[in-house]
């Protein structure tokens, strides 16, 4: 029950105006989009019928049309995890293999890019955590630092426990951040990037501070970035 204190106080169970509001958004631009999305594949269907060449100029066009579909939709879903976060489910998950298994699963994406992902994890075998939350907040830090990242970059998921609590930090060894970036990198919705969302740092401070914790970040020009997720409340055991 310590625990439990240090978290957050949870949000009522009635959805709040914003939560309403970006629920009606979502509703009004994922069905036209859905009716785009069909209308495409109709399209490209019945001209690959007349057009057996499909690198054809036209068929480029429909392909970065499908590309910026997805890249709405998946602002949407962006949003709407933004707008409406769950619920904590804290359970007593062994930490290792959680990150273990989140590496597997991107290090195909880092090794297309040319960037190597290692781990460095120590502290408690298991901590007290939202497994899916803390999940999405590592996965939204290493996907940031792969694309802060060259060719032949290097990025380091790092774990510790010490009087703060259990720490999470990822590292990139890319160009780093001027300071008048660094101190915007919180605020929902600014992004440097123009397929960026400008909402994956302020979900990870999110689901740090429902944990009852925090998220950092320290940058400096062609120093790189680390950002890390402490959560105070995580005990392990």
């Amino acid at each position: 029950m310590k625990y439990r204190s240090l978290v957050r106080q949870q949000p009522s169970q009635e959805p709040s105006l914003i939560e309403t509001l970006a629920a009606g958004v979502a509703h009004e631009v994922r069905n036209p989009l859905n009716s785009v999305q069909i209308n495409l594949s109709i399209i490209e269907k019945e001209l690959s019928e007349q057009l057996p060449d499909h690198d054809a100029h036209v068929f480029v066009v429909l392909r970065k049309i499908a590309g910026e579909i997805k890249r709405l939709d998946d602002f949407v879903s962006e949003f709407l995890r933004f707008a409406r976060p769950p619920r904590l489910n804290l359970e007593r998950l062994p930490v290792r293999s959680l990150l273990n298994d989140l590496a597997t699963f991107i290090a195909p994406e880092c090794s297309k890019k040319g960037v190597e992902l290692s781990l460095d994890l120590s502290g408690p075998e298991t901590i007290l955590v939202d497994g899916f939350q803390l999940k999405q907040a590592v996965l939204n830090l290493v996907l940031n630092a792969l694309q802060a990242s060259a060719a032949n970059g290097h990025i380091l998921i790092r774990t510790w426990a010490d009087r703060r609590g259990f720490t999470i930090a990822v590292r990139d060894d890319g160009e780093g951040m001027a300071p008048e970036i660094k101190d915007k990198v919180f605020t929902p919705f600014f992004t440097t990037r123009q397929e960026g969302t400008g909402l994956g740092l302020p979900l990870v401070r999110r689901i740090a501070e429902q944990h009852g914790g925090s998220a950092e970040l320290l940058s400096a020009p062609g120093e790189g970035t680390t950002v890390t997720l402490v959560l105070p409340g995580a005990r392990g055991g």
